[in-house]
């Protein structure tokens, strides 16, 4: 009898713990839908630069290399800069420094070192 009573309340505690995590709305780590705003103007890398930290920023161009976990390099054409990308944003998505991708994120310093902390990424269509 303890056990069944263990058993059931272990059960309604983890259903709580999954509950509590979700907000119920757009939670892309659990592959939910979501609001994307595609008509974002892209900007460029020099025009981020002048902003300030925290600024919301959309870039369109290409992931160049790997240089950490989650560190990246991007590029717009002209210049490169650092990105964070977290597991749960790639999204199954596979892409190779060939395919142009369009990132949302926000800016940050990390040892004064301007970096954007990527939010969502969309793979550009051929």
């Amino acid at each position: 009898m303890k056990k069944t009573i263990f058993l059931a309340l272990f059960a309604v505690l983890v259903s709580l713990n999954a509950y509590a995590k979700s907000d119920g709305g757009c939670d892309m780590s659990y592959g939910k839908g979501g609001f994307m705003d595609t008509n974002a103007t892209p900007m460029s890398i020099a025009e981020v630069m002048k902003m300030p930290d925290d600024s919301y920023v959309t870039l369109q161009g290409y992931i160049t290399k790997r240089v950490g976990d989650k560190e990246y390099h991007f590029s717009d054409g002209t210049t490169e800069i650092p990105v964070e990308i977290s597991h749960k944003v790639w999204q199954g998505q596979t892409v190779t420094p060939k395919d142009k991708v369009m990132i949302f994120g926000e800016i940050d310093r990390e040892d004064g070192q301007r970096i954007i902390e990527v939010k969502s990424l969309m793979v550009a269509p051929k």
